[in-house]
C-alpha cells in the first residue's frame, strides 16, 4: 500500500479548517445585527424614561401653578372682601353724616349712587315714614340693624352691607359684584386650565375626578394625573417628537441592518466562492498527485513487467518464428498452433507497449502542427478498414490556425480516438470528424454512431476499462494524457441515444507566434 505524503494531508487539514469561515462571517454579522438591535431598543427605553421624567417633572410645575394659583385666589377674594367692606363701611359713614347734616332728596341720592358705584342704597331714620330708598326695591333685602354686617347674595350678584347709625336708624348699601365676578372668572380653575393647555408641549389639562397611574407615552400623548388638593386633573403632553425619534430610530436601525446584512451576504459569498475555489484547487492538486502517483507505481509496474516478461515473450516470439521456418516435419495443425501462439505473444507485447506509453513521462514538441494533415494522415491509414465495415467516413475542416505540439504524440492521440469509432462498429456505421475554431482553442469533434449503451462515460477515460472483450482500456486515457500535456482536454458525450462523440480542445498558436 502506498501513503499520502504529509504535505498533502497538511494541506487538506489546513483546507478543512476554512470549512465553515463563511459561517462564521455569517454568524458575526448576525452578531452586529443583535447588538444594534438591543443598543436600539436600549435607546428607546431610555428615551421613554426621559421623556416620562419630562412629563413628571413639568406635571409638578403645572401642580404648583396650580395650587400657586388657588392660594393666590383665596387671598384675592379675602382681599377683596376686605376692601369691599371698608370701602362700603366708610361710604356708610359719610352717607349718615350728609344725612345728619342735611337729609338727602331722591334726587341726590341718585346722583351719589351713581357716583360711588352704588347698585341700591336704603336710609332708614327715626321713623320708618321717612325711609329713602333709590334702586330696585326689591333688590336689597332685609337685615337685622342691630350690627355692621356684610353678606354676598350670589343669585343677585350683589355685595350687601347694613350699618347701624350711630342714632336711630340704618343704612343699607348694595354693591354689584359683576367686577368681582370678572375678576373671579380670571382667576378660576377652568381659565387656567386653558392657560395651561395654551402653553407648547401641553395638548390638553382638564379635571378628572376619577385619579389613576400615569399612562404609558402613545403615538402623540402621554397622560399625567396630578393631585392639586381635591382636585385630580389630567394633563395630556404632546408626545409627537418623542414619537418620531423613536420612528427615527427603528429607520436608521432598519437601513443599517439591511446594508449590513447585504455587505454580510455579499462578502460571505464572495468568502465561500473562494473558499469553494481554494477547495477546488486542493482536490485537484491532489487528484493529479494521486494520478501522478499512480502512474509512478504504475511506471515502475511496467518496468518490472517490460524487463521481466517482454525479453522472454521476444525469446519465444523469435523461437516460435524459427520453428515455423525451420521445422519441416511439422504438420500443419502444429504450425498453426505455433502461428496461433505467436499471434498471442505480439497481443501481449502490444499490451506491454500501450502500459509504457501511457506510464512513461510525457515530452511535449514545441512545433506548429496542422491538425488537419494529421487526421488526414489517420484517416488514410484506416481507409481500408472502414471500406471492410462498411462505415461511411466524412469530415468538415474549418480551421486554419496550427497548434503548439508535438506530431508524433498527437497522431496517437487521434488514432486512439479513430481506432475505437472503428473497433465500435463491427456491422458498419458513420465517422464524422469536424474541425473549428472556439475562441482561443481548436475544436476537433470525432462523431460514430454506437450500437450500445454506455451507463458512465467517464469511465472510458480510467485507465482498464474497457467495453470491448479484447482491449488493454488505455487508448482514451492514453489520448487523454497526451491532450492534457498539450494544455487541452477530452470530453465524452452521448448527444442522442446511438451517437458518441469525442471532443478534443487544444490551444491554437497565437497570431502573434506566427509572426514571430
Amino acid at each position: 500500500m502506498m501513503e499520502s505524503p504529509p504535505e498533502t494531508e497538511g494541506t487538506v487539514s489546513g483546507s478543512l479548517s476554512l470549512g465553515p469561515s463563511w459561517k462564521l462571517n455569517l454568524l458575526v454579522i448576525g452578531g452586529f445585527i443583535f447588538i444594534i438591535l438591543a443598543y436600539s431598543l436600549w435607546q428607546i427605553g431610555q428615551l421613554r424614561r426621559n421623556f416620562q421624567n419630562y412629563s413628571r417633572e413639568h406635571s409638578r410645575i403645572v401642580s404648583g401653578v396650580i395650587e400657586q394659583n388657588t392660594r393666590t385666589l383665596r387671598l384675592a377674594e379675602e382681599a377683596l372682601q376686605q376692601a369691599i367692606g371698608t370701602f362700603l363701611a366708610n361710604t356708610a359713614k359719610f352717607i349718615d353724616y350728609l344725612d345728619t347734616v342735611e337729609p338727602f332728596a331722591r334726587e341726590e341720592l341718585n346722583a351719589f349712587a351713581g357716583e360711588t358705584g352704588l347698585a341700591a342704597i336704603r336710609i332708614q331714620r327715626h321713623d320708618k315714614k321717612d325711609n329713602l330708598v333709590i334702586g330696585p326695591v326689591t333688590l336689597l333685602p332685609s337685615l337685622p340693624c342691630d350690627r355692621q354686617t356684610l353678606d354676598y347674595f350670589p343669585e343677585k350678584n350683589l355685595y350687601v352691607m347694613s350699618w347701624p347709625r350711630p342714632e336711630k336708624g340704618c343704612i343699607t348699601l348694595g354693591f354689584s359684584a359683576s367686577h368681582i365676578e370678572e375678576l373671579h372668572q380670571q382667576l378660576s380653575m377652568p381659565a387656567l386650565l386653558k392657560a395651561i393647555t395654551a402653553l407648547p408641549g401641553i395638548k390638553y389639562a382638564t379635571i378628572d375626578k376619577t385619579g389613576s397611574s400615569d399612562s404609558q407615552p402613545t403615538a402623540s400623548t402621554v397622560e399625567q394625573r396630578i393631585q392639586a388638593g381635591d382636585t385630580v386633573l389630567r394633563v395630556g403632553f404632546d408626545a409627537s417628537q418623542y414619537s418620531m425619534r423613536v420612528r427615527q430610530i427603528w429607520r436608521n436601525v432598519l437601513i443599517f441592518s439591511i446594508v449590513l446584512a447585504c455587505l454580510g451576504v455579499f462578502f460571505s459569498w464572495l468568502l465561500y466562492r473562494y473558499q469553494r475555489a481554494y477547495l477546488q484547487k486542493i482536490t485537484d492538486y491532489e487528484r493529479k498527485f494521486a494520478r501522478e502517483r499512480e502512474d509512478a507505481a504504475l511506471g515502475r509496474a511496467t518496468a518490472t513487467i517490460t524487463h521481466e516478461i517482454r525479453n522472454p515473450l521476444n525469446a519465444i516470439s523469435m523461437g516460435l518464428q524459427r520453428i515455423e521456418l525451420e521445422a519441416d516435419e511439422l504438420s500443419s495443425e502444429h504450425r498453426e498452433l505455433a502461428s496461433s501462439m505467436r499471434q498471442a505473444v505480439k497481443r501481449t507485447n502490444t499490451i506491454i507497449s500501450d502500459l509504457l506509453r501511457y506510464s512513461r513521462p510525457m515530452v511535449v514538441g514545441n512545433n506548429a502542427i496542422d491538425i488537419s494533415l494529421v487526421l488526414d494522415g489517420i484517416l488514410l491509414l484506416y481507409k481500408s478498414q472502414c471500406a471492410k465495415k462498411n462505415i461511411n467516413v466524412s469530415r468538415q475542416n474549418n480551421l486554419r490556425h496550427p497548434v503548439r505540439g508535438d506530431a508524433e504524440l498527437l497522431g496517437q492521440l487521434f488514432e486512439n480516438i479513430v481506432k475505437n469509432a472503428v473497433e465500435a462498429q463491427p456491422n458498419g456505421g458513420y465517422i464524422l470528424v469536424c474541425c473549428d475554431k472556439a475562441k482561443s482553442h481548436a475544436k476537433i469533434i470525432i462523431e460514430n454512431s454506437m450500437p450500445f449503451a454506455i451507463e458512465n462515460l467517464s469511465q472510458l477515460l480510467e485507465p482498464y476499462f474497457t467495453t470491448k472483450t479484447r482491449g488493454t482500456g488505455l487508448g482514451l486515457p492514453i489520448a487523454r494524457r497526451i491532450a492534457q500535456a498539450h494544455e487541452g482536454n477530452i470530453e465524452l458525450r452521448t448527444p442522442k441515444a446511438d451517437v458518441f462523440q469525442v471532443t478534443v480542445t487544444l490551444p491554437l498558436i497565437s497570431q502573434e507566434e506566427l509572426e514571430k
